[in-house]
């Protein structure tokens, strides 16, 4: 349990590390390029992202799974020559009719800057790669050093290029070189294992792709469906908007989606953790799904609302003047941001109740509803209107995804329900304040002072109303506070 516990503190350490370093160095990045220069680096990162999905043809989720080391090593090897194939591939049909899918996608400038695309596709591919083995091989710490390197020195690349020639090629060399480093630093723990490497053969190698197979037939397909649905939009807004509105699209779900994911990544860790747990000793999950999800509701709530109030001020606040359209974008995806951030950790329900055809099902129809939101929106030319559909559309699709799976886990509908109702009413009542200082214009440090006000009187109301929230904050307490005080805050009545 001990080794357990370290592995798994390494690896979110560097994570959250990682993330944080991420999200301190976006202001400075907004700061030297332009809306149209990120929008032209988020279709090159899409682009790149639903191919990576498949560059393995998903044979690296399999590196884990033989018995010895001989065989996983024949899987890496197998892995390698699908991605540097792809990437050859990419590079042959992406340079080649370069100028075809820049008019295709609205933005020719993008053109200049495929031949960065294979390098950035084979990086990206043997990033995935090499972290499924290091994890085989329960080396997280280099995996955690791997993880914070990419992330850092990205935006330090990126900043670097800006200073010398603002244009899209310093935030593409940004997101390849960090990569890129990533895979160095990782490949350099390989060499332990080199000796792995002579017991690679041709004749293992299709025997393991054939005993496989299914992953590279199912597994495939739906990483390409969900690939496509998480990067159509990038797509649809590109071909049917200016390169601006994707940039300031892809700083709304940068600037949202890192801090989302510093708690929504750790939350559905535990989540699954616990769910299998509860599965193998009871045979249910329901117990655990209750207890959750309901508290992702009341403690994800509150923040959300206060991000509509704030969502524009924060942001030009933040990243600067010319961000401003971004913050209204960031404000309208905020109701799907919100049923990502309480959908998306009891997702990992689908692998534990053993329901991937189901998950098929969502991808699908999610990739199918983007599509006709965005031809709708896209019609129309109003970008706002465009997310205003997307963000209802997603909002119905992952509240469909949570609801199927309470259902299927048989918590039932009631205490979710009810505990939504709830605490968004307090959520509103509590912030009138915050919401009337916004509506009188006062200055942004003061609404800011407002927000910490309100914030403290939430979370204090949850504390000595929430038996459950008040026993689990306690635990955390007494791993971070002398015991001394936990006995005199108890003999007080505070914890009562």
């Amino acid at each position: 349990m001990v080794s357990f516990l370290s592995n798994v503190f390494k690896l979110t350490t560097g994570t959250t590390l990682a993330q944080i370093a991420g999200i301190i160095l976006i202001p400075v990045v907004t700061r030297i390029y332009s809306p149209e220069f990120f929008g032209v680096n988020q279709l090159f990162i899409s682009i790149a992202a639903v191919i990576v999905g498949i560059s393995s043809l998903t044979y690296d989720s399999t590196v884990m799974l033989p018995k010895n080391d001989e065989d996983s090593m024949n899987i890496f090897a197998l892995c390698a020559l699908c991605i540097l194939g792809t990437s050859v591939a990419v590079g042959i049909v992406f340079i080649g009719f370069g100028d075809w899918f820049g008019d295709f996608f609205g933005t020719p400038l993008i053109a200049d800057y495929f031949m960065w695309l294979p390098f950035f596709v084979a990086f990206s591919g043997f990033f995935m790669l090499l972290s499924e083995w290091l994890s085989r091989r329960v080396k997280f710490g280099a995996l955690s050093k791997g993880i914070v390197m990419k992330t850092t020195s990205t935006r330090i690349i990126q900043i670097g290029g800006g200073l010398a020639a603002a244009s899209p090629l310093g935030l593409i060399l940004g997101t390849v070189g960090g990569t890129g480093l990533a895979v160095l630093l990782m490949l350099r723990v390989l060499k332990e294992d080199v000796a792995l490497l002579k017991t690679v053969t041709a004749k293992r190698m299709k025997e393991l792709a054939i005993r496989y197979k299914e992953f590279a037939l199912y597994g495939s397909a739906g990483g390409i469906a969900n690939s496509m649905s998480w990067e159509l939009p990038a797509f649809m807004l590109a071909f049917f908007f200016s390169p601006a509105v994707l940039g300031y699209y892809a700083l709304a779900m940068m600037a949202v989606g890192l801090p989302m994911g510093i708690v929504g990544t750790a939350i559905a860790q535990v989540f699954f953790q616990k769910a299998s747990e509860e599965k193998n000793h009871t045979g249910s999950v329901k117990a655990v799904v209750r207890e959750i999800h309901t508290r992702l509701i009341s403690i994800g709530i509150f923040p959300f609302i206060v991000f509509v109030i704030l969502a524009e001020d924060l942001f030009t606040f933040v990243f600067g003047a010319d961000w401003l359209t971004a913050g209204t974008y960031a404000r309208i995806l905020a109701p799907w941001f919100f049923a990502v951030f309480i959908f998306t950790p009891i997702s990992g329900l689908f692998g534990v109740l053993e329901k991937q055809r189901e998950q098929l099902f969502f991808e699908i129809a999610t990739l199918c509803t983007w599509a006709l939101i965005f031809y709708v929106g896209g019609t129309f030319g109003d970008p706002a209107l465009t997310l205003s559909l997307f963000s209802l559309g997603g909002m119905l699709i992952w509240g469909s995804k949570g609801a199927y799976l309470v259902k299927a886990s048989r918590a039932g509908y009631r205490d979710s329900t009810l505990s939504l109702f709830r605490y968004l009413l307090l959520s509103v009542v509590i912030s009138l304040p915050l919401m009337i200082a916004e509506y009188m214009g006062l200055p942004f440090l003061i609404l800011l002072g407002i927000a910490g006000i309100i914030a403290v009187a939430y979370y204090l109301l949850l504390f000595f109303t929430d038996t459950l929230f008040r026993r689990e904050f306690m635990e955390i307490l007494q791993g971070s506070i002398p015991a001394k005080y936990i006995d005199w805050m108890e003999q007080s009545g505070i914890f009562r």
